[in-house]
């Protein structure tokens, strides 16, 4: 009995200990299922076209074409040709004049394709199956007749058994032009429209008419000459060997074509788009198996006590690899084979019954149904793909996270675990007091300052998100719950959408509100009148949340901060005292430096994406225009506005921030000539930003 597949056998079937572990499988076998299933339709779905088209074309094309690479017509007679005709294999052949002429009816004219063709061409083609006006007849007597494509006879306004000929003209080969006689250096002949035929291909219905070779040479002025010899086999006959043997016998003068060659191009667009198609649902389908790497990490996880005695009974790390690996491709092969089976009997019963239509109404394509045919080549090629992406996820996922995480991280937490025992619930009380938690990135600056190492501050808002729409992660929640307190700043979007649902899942957390204090400003109070307020409404029920960019609520952010640590920390009030006077000093050092640089600024207005600096603005007597209105695009409105009262103070600043789109700010600065200066208000390190934001004024 092979052991590991006995056990990944049971792994796979088994009721695990997590039900969770069995939903990602069966999520797993039900996507590669479905992929696989897709691909087995839509391959067979684009054989059946091709089948289609094949069958349309074999109706007008022979099986085998014959002519010449260099010249343009040839001696049908020649010795080798000869013997090509009295092949055992061949059973018709046809000598074909083909070139393109003008035909006129009426008023109308068009240049047409026309492929004169001896009384033998019925024999090779069922020319009878593709008409749909009147009869093949190319002479009845001496009158020539010919056969027009459907399109060609829309064209010329024309049907079977019209009265009148068709005046079909071409040039005289060995005569030059005659610019004082056009008409001299062409040959004009006439035929009668016996029929009309439809093949469903623009190459065939658009431009060719069919015309008894003798007018076709009288009209193109040629003798004995052909431009083609088609050939039809005889039944068993195999065209590829018969082939072969025609071009060695003419050699390299001349071109041997099959029915596939003859349509190189439709057919090699059709297999370009057969294999994309492939491509992209082998994509779809590598996606769905990698669900195989989080359903292996999962169960290895789970399996650690089996592996641990599967060890100690003498297994090698080799066997156990070779456990979760068959697993995976279980998981992989089971998902495989169902939807293999799925995609067959779908296309079976699409071939019988034609359940899915191509339209609403019968016999408005050439074929009713979608067209599908199954091809052992495709459901190998199906099977071998996704058998070899779900052998890459599962290995990545044994070799990779298998040696790296679970023999390692899991082994360390083993190692720790009694550790963390003996430690006991104080331990664990004790750890969770190295961390708080802040909203951004600005109260970390003032949090570390008097912390002095004594807390971690974690900010909960990555650096380029933005605050006010930002959504946790999981694990960001997750490092809420282990701080010991939550300092927030105040109103700021993250904290108004959020804050309920992580005081009712933390209720252990301590919360301080570093915003006490500080006189809230609204942003139209930015502006001396209230035609620009409609420019600068922020999304905080008119309440700027940005209360850490001014030097005064610096100063109150910092003495709330102090409260909280000792609050948490009473035992180090004093350290905390120490580190709050120090960081008041360099608050008092930004501020005195500030008013250097912006008492005597003689352009005192600048324009902002975002409005963040409105408290910055109100402490140094600025004014702030903000583009943004309400956490919304601003309108074409609210912009002339903007522009015209930039225009009149003269700005030369635009501020943008990171985490905002900057395609209004520089159509503003355009407009109104100014630069465009990136800030980042939500930056860490406060005090070489509100120097760059006033440096940035001058």
């Amino acid at each position: 009995m092979n052991l590991p597949f006995y056990i990944a056998r049971r792994y796979l079937f088994a009721k695990k200990s997590h039900n969770a572990i069995n939903i990602i499988s069966m999520i797993s076998v039900c996507g590669v299922m479905v992929a696989t299933m897709a691909l087995v339709c839509v391959m067979s779905v684009f054989n059946g076209f091709e089948v289609l088209v094949s069958a349309m074309f074999g109706n007008f094309d022979p099986e085998l074409k014959i002519t010449p690479v260099r010249a343009k017509v040839f001696d049908p007679q020649a010795g080798a040709l000869q013997q090509v005709r009295e092949m055992p294999e061949v059973a018709v052949c046809t000598e074909v004049l083909q070139d393109h002429v003008l035909v006129r009816y009426g008023g109308r004219q068009v240049i047409a394709v026309a492929k004169g063709v001896s009384p033998s061409f019925r024999e090779m083609v069922r020319i009878d199956t593709l008409l749909v006006d009147g009869k093949f007849t190319l002479q009845e007597g001496d009158t020539f007749c010919s056969v027009l494509g459907i399109g060609l006879a829309s064209t010329l306004g024309v049907n079977a058994g019209f009265v009148a000929p068709l005046e079909i003209y071409a040039p005289v080969r060995d005569r030059p032009v005659d610019l004082a006689a056009p008409l001299h250096s062409y040959r004009m002949e006439y035929a009668f429209i016996a029929g009309v035929f439809c093949i469903n291909q623009p190459e065939y219905d658009e431009s060719c008419m069919i015309l008894p070779l003798a007018l076709a040479r009288t009209l193109l002025h040629y003798e004995t000459e052909v431009s083609a010899l088609e050939l039809s086999l005889k039944p068993g006959a195999g065209i590829k060997s018969v082939q072969k043997r025609i071009r060695t016998l003419l050699g390299e003068d001349f071109r041997v074509q099959n029915r596939y060659e003859q349509q190189e191009a439709s057919y090699k667009m059709m297999q370009a788009e057969k294999w994309m198609t492939f491509l992209i649902l082998a994509f779809v389908l590598a996606i769905a198996l990698f669900n195989v790497v989080g359903s292996l990490s999962m169960l290895m996880i789970e399996k650690q006590d089996d592996v641990r005695m599967l060890r100690s009974m003498g297994a090698d790390d080799r066997l156990v690899r070779r456990i979760f690996l068959l697993e995976g491709c279980m998981i992989s092969m089971l998902g495989a084979l169902s939807g293999m089976a799925l995609g067959v009997i779908l296309c079976l019963v699409q071939q019988e019954y034609g359940l899915i239509r191509l339209g609403s109404s019968m016999g408005l394509f050439m074929s009713d149904n979608y067209p599908v045919k199954l091809a052992a080549t495709d459901l190998l090629a199906i099977i071998a793909t996704v058998l070899l992406i779900g052998l890459l996820a599962s290995w990545y996922s044994v070799r990779h996270l298998g040696k790296k995480w679970l023999s390692k991280a899991r082994l360390a937490l083993y190692l720790l675990l009694p550790c963390l025992l003996s430690a006991g619930c104080g331990g664990v009380q004790q750890a969770r007091q190295e961390s708080v938690a802040v909203t951004v990135e600005p109260q970390r600056y003032f949090a570390e300052k008097i912390a002095g190492g004594r807390f971690a501050v974690h900010t909960v808002v990555p650096v380029g998100q933005s605050p006010e729409t930002y959504d946790p992660a999981p694990h960001e929640m997750v490092r809420i719950a282990r701080s010991r307190a939550y300092l927030r700043i105040g109103c700021i979007g993250f904290e108004q959408v959020w804050m309920q649902t992580i005081r009712e899942n933390n209720p252990h957390l301590a919360f301080f509100d570093l915003s006490e204090g500080i006189l809230r400003t609204g942003n139209e109070a930015m502006h001396a009148n209230d035609t620009a307020q409609a420019c600068v409404h922020h999304a905080h029920d008119r309440q700027d949340p940005h209360i850490w960019n001014t030097t005064a609520g610096a100063r109150i952010i910092a003495r709330n901060t102090l409260q909280a640590f000792v609050s948490l920390d009473p035992a180090n009030e004093t350290v905390y005292q120490a580190n709050y006077r120090q960081l008041l000093r360099e608050i008092d050092e930004t501020e005195h430096v500030l008013h250097e640089l912006l008492d005597t600024l003689t352009c005192r207005t600048f324009v902002i994406y975002h409005p963040a600096l409105t408290y910055f603005a109100d402490e140094f007597h600025l004014t702030q225009l903000a583009i943004e209105s309400e956490g919304r695009e601003p309108s074409a409105a609210s912009m002339k506005t903007l522009v015209d009262r930039a225009k009149a103070a003269q700005v030369r600043i635009v501020f943008v921030q990171q985490e905002f789109d900057r395609k209004h700010a520089e159509q503003v600065a355009k407009e109104i000539g100014a630069r465009i200066v990136t800030i980042n208000p939500l930056d860490v390190h406060w005090h070489e930003q509100m120097i760059l934001i006033a440096r940035s004024l001058l």
